[in-house]
């Protein structure tokens, strides 16, 4: 068996985008599509207010000491991890962010607008992560944009953690 070079990786994972849907999602309100600039989101298909639930999350539970690591994993309560389904896994992050989390029932969260969504807006949650030296730089662009995809209040911990990236020899 040989390893598939990139073109070939790209001119396949279209084939199973197209015919098995596997990062494709859309209905009356949301759907999945490519961002431009990190891969796929999740976008409003209709306008949305202040306070209306956008959609659920719903997914895989895994309890936290059994966790082994995932993009994206959200975090559900003090015991357990979603590992959500789609549209949820394609929800990116944003330093100015126009939804948040709440957990709806004791196995979903609920996307939540925070404020007016027009349609073909993308829908953007703020990560809120605390840093380790894996977190990866922020592309949201927004005028705030902290730079890491970190909470605000992690931002000093990281500047310093990426400080010591630069200097082991690699």
């Amino acid at each position: 068996m040989t390893a598939l070079d990139k073109q070939r990786r790209k001119k396949l994972q279209a084939v199973v985008d197209k015919d098995y849907s596997y990062r494709s999602y859309y209905d009356d309100d949301i759907e999945v599509k490519g961002t431009g600039r990190c891969g796929f989101g999740v976008y409003a298909a209709r306008q949305f207010q202040p306070g209306e639930l956008v959609f659920e999350v719903t997914g895989q539970l895994i309890h936290k000491k059994h966790y082994v690591g995932s993009e994206y994993v959200m975090d559900l309560d003090k015991d357990w991890y979603l590992e959500p389904s789609t549209p949820g896994a394609f929800m990116n992050h944003s330093c100015s962010p126009n939804c948040e989390l709440v957990q709806l029932t004791n196995f979903s969260l609920g996307v939540v607008a925070i404020c007016n969504i027009e349609a073909e807006t993308e829908i953007t949650f703020d990560y809120a992560w605390e840093a380790f030296d894996w977190n990866p730089k922020c592309q949201c662009g927004a005028r705030n944009c902290r730079g890491w995809v970190v909470s605000e209040e992690e931002v000093k911990k990281m500047k310093r953690l990426a400080k010591g990236r630069k200097k082991k020899p690699r």
